[in-house]
């Protein structure tokens, strides 16, 4: 789930000037290996997420949690803001509102108005999975599996309903549907209009990663590095690959082919539409960062500090490059660039000069 990103506001790190950053035109992804450094940026935590893209600028939240807006030609840092409480998942921008799920002793999901940063409304509760937007709908899971749909410009709750167990996936859209998976093996499907249950489909263990579209099929992965596709429609599942090891929390669909990183050091590349595995790829290190894909070229990142490119039909490597420590965060993919951070707390962005 990626929507378009529109611009936003940060109040800079000291004083009170605003800094509006402008409105992104729609971005055209699609750049293939090899890469070049473009540039790097130094941040003051971790990254909690990937890399956000609104038109000229790159958004990256860390643990602090502080988010940077930064110009993505020259990473020239553009703005600074920090929170007063810890993040407890990378944000969501939906048009002129920025909604983020924060801590602390009444732990809330926040909702800002990009152009001042001054806080709308909050609506309590931990929400530690990044919201979905529809139209004029924000649509949250809290970590009791409370699924609310609130209305974007005050809060007002639209509907409720419960996944019937901890949520741990993302949620995602696609058209009238909402789906989810659990720590207790659901996968589920909601309308996104109601929150009345369409269908829910038990997988037998906890759900792993978020699920993806592919054509008439969902397609998600457990805890055991089973990946399995149902019909979007009715959840019956059509096909099952068992990888053997716990899955990256995000899937990766291009060129019919679904490319999945395993805490076994490997890269899968399978057939969307069967499961069958096409190739595989194997790291030096642990493969916790979700990959990204172009129609050619998979890119993923590992524990062992590299980046890869990897060709998206066969699996051979096309590039490599060797960044200053282990990757947990997704790699991002943009508009002819790819962005990507470290656990030493260094952002770095490739494209092309």
């Amino acid at each position: 789930m990626r929507y378009a990103l529109l611009g936003f506001c940060l109040l800079t790190a000291c004083g009170e000037k605003v800094l509006y950053l402008g409105e992104p035109g729609r971005s055209a992804v699609g750049v293939e290996s090899p890469l070049q450094l473009l540039w790097t940026h130094k941040m003051d935590g971790s990254p909690l997420g990937g890399a956000l893209f609104a038109g000229d600028l790159i958004l990256q939240l860390t643990t602090e949690p502080t988010l940077y807006a930064l110009n993505r030609r020259n990473g020239t840092q553009l703005g600074k803001h920090g929170y007063d409480k810890m993040a407890c998942a990378p944000g969501q921008l939906a048009g002129a509102l920025y909604a983020l799920g924060v801590l602390g002793r009444k732990p809330s999901l926040r909702v800002l108005d990009r152009r001042t940063a001054a806080e709308l409304w909050r609506h309590e509760g931990t929400f530690c999975q990044v919201p979905v937007v529809r139209g004029d709908t924000l649509i949250a899971v809290d970590e009791e599996g409370a699924v609310q749909a609130l209305r974007l410009d005050d809060g007002h709750l639209l509907w409720h309903a419960e996944l019937g167990g901890r949520p741990r996936t993302e949620l995602t859209l696609s058209g009238d549907l909402a789906f989810a998976g659990t720590a207790s093996g659901d996968l589920v499907a909601l309308n996104a209009e109601s929150g009345k249950e369409r269908w829910r489909t038990s997988l037998e263990e906890a759900v792993r990663s978020q699920p993806v579209l592919a054509g008439e099929q969902i397609v998600t992965a457990t805890a055991s590095g089973r990946v399995l596709a149902a019909y979007r429609d009715s959840g019956q599942v059509v096909w099952e690959q068992a990888l053997g090891a716990l899955p990256t929390p995000g899937l990766a669909l291009a060129g019919g082919v679904l490319v999945v990183g395993c805490a076994d050091s490997h890269f899968y590349g399978l057939d969307a539409a069967t499961g069958a595995v096409r190739w595989t790829f194997a790291t030096e290190g642990v493969v916790r960062s979700s990959p990204v894909a172009t129609d050619h070229t998979a890119y993923g990142a590992s524990s062992d500090g590299h980046l890869y490119a990897l060709d998206l039909q066969d699996g051979h490597l096309l590039w490599k490059y060797r960044l200053d420590g282990p990757v947990l965060a997704p790699v991002s993919l943009g508009a002819q660039i790819v962005a990507v951070a470290t656990e030493k707390r260094l952002l770095y962005v490739f494209g092309r000069h």
